[in-house]
């Protein structure tokens, strides 16, 4: 496990680069915080439950799914510097059950926040108020981005942009996780890599 001071030091400089947050603040916010750890496999949130928790990624890899007719169709990763707010934001701020289910792909820690306490954040402090709204704002962006590349990306630019956003995941999670997140099977997958080899 990572040291604490060190997840936290962490969390506060990526919450920085949203919304500047003063001394007085991150120690309301931080007194909250649990850091969590997480085997590989181990779920985050299932369908059907009530997400009562958004965490943040210290460490380690989620990956964001839900299921239509029995196949999982993946919806993104939480890996690196992208996306590393693991929750199953409409069940979290809806108060409704979740239709996602989210799995860590490796041994994972988080930094774990409870809704009630960030309402409770809200409450006592106009700033966090604000970094929690910039923080919507900005995964709203992400999932428009994200939905306008599946309906009007060709596979091969999905393929480069997923190469850009999330570098050097490719060669750590399993290329069925990859081909779901594109839209594409795992065949089309092993195609498109290799006309892409081909062209370095």
């Amino acid at each position: 496990m990572s040291h604490p001071i060190e997840s936290f030091k962490k969390m506060r400089q990526s919450l920085s680069q949203i919304s500047p947050i003063n001394e007085k603040d991150w120690q309301l916010f931080s007194k909250y915080l649990k850091l969590k750890t997480y085997k590989k496999g181990d779920l985050f949130i299932k369908e059907g439950q009530l997400c009562n928790h958004i965490g943040f990624l210290n460490k380690g890899i989620a990956r964001v799914y839900y299921v239509i007719d029995g196949k999982e169709i993946t919806s993104y990763f939480n890996a690196g510097n992208r996306n590393l707010f693991v929750c199953s934001f409409t069940s979290f701020l809806s108060r409704k059950p979740s239709f996602e289910n989210i799995h860590f792909l490796e041994d994972s820690e988080l930094l774990v926040l409870e809704y009630e306490q960030l309402q409770d954040l809200y409450d006592k402090s106009p700033n966090i108020q604000k970094l929690g709204r910039l923080m919507a704002e900005y995964n709203y962006v992400l999932s428009m981005e994200r939905i306008y590349s599946l309906q009007h990306s060709p596979a091969i630019d999905r393929y480069n942009n997923m190469l850009k956003i999330y570098p050097g995941l490719m060669n750590q999670i399993p290329h069925h996780y990859i081909a779901s997140y594109l839209g594409i099977t795992p065949e089309s997958l092993s195609r498109i890599k290799k006309k892409v080899l081909k062209k370095k």
